[in-house]
């Protein structure tokens, strides 16, 4: 089982352009913790077992509620950087902003 990456606290000029970034770091390094917590408690949490108890399915869903969240956290905190370049006119994001194909008109 993956634990998610702490991807990191933005530094005082990031969170000028975007202020949400704060609270959003902060929610991933608690998930982070979380997840280590759990692990902690449930060393078998990284293991196929076929009998399980509740407790252990239940911690199994939080990590990957977390891994989820992480996930989607992760996505908004790139999309928010490559949008504030363009805000600042800086120079274009890499690739497209979504995943839909280009349209002709």
């Amino acid at each position: 089982m993956i634990s998610p990456i702490f991807f990191g606290l933005p530094s005082p000029a990031e969170i000028d352009e975007a202020p949400q970034r704060a609270i959003l770091a902060a929610l991933d390094a608690n998930l982070v913790l979380a997840v280590r917590a759990l692990k902690a408690q449930h060393p078998s949490l990284d293991h196929c077992d076929l009998t399980r108890d509740p407790l252990l399915l239940l911690a199994e869903g939080v990590v990957a509620s977390a891994l989820s969240l992480h996930n989607i956290l992760e996505a908004y905190d790139d999309l928010a950087r490559r949008t504030c370049r363009l805000d600042y006119g800086d120079s274009p994001p890499d690739g497209p902003l979504t995943d839909e194909p280009d349209l002709p008109f």
